[in-house]
């Protein structure tokens, strides 16, 4: 995780976001779950862009 970047990190998330609306009416399992990690990947992103400066 050292070696990712924050505009990666925010990639990520977006990805994760977009999954989680597309499953949202299938699978509530997977919707939480790509719901929660979209929000801990944006967080981390948000946390090395402040640690880094």
């Amino acid at each position: 995780m050292k070696n990712v970047s924050p505009i990666q990190l925010y990639f990520i998330s977006l990805i994760c976001f977009v999954l989680a609306n597309v499953l949202r009416d299938k699978l509530d399992f997977a919707y939480g779950f790509f719901l929660g990690a979209g929000l801990v990947l944006f967080l981390l992103g948000v946390y090395k862009k402040i640690s880094s400066k």
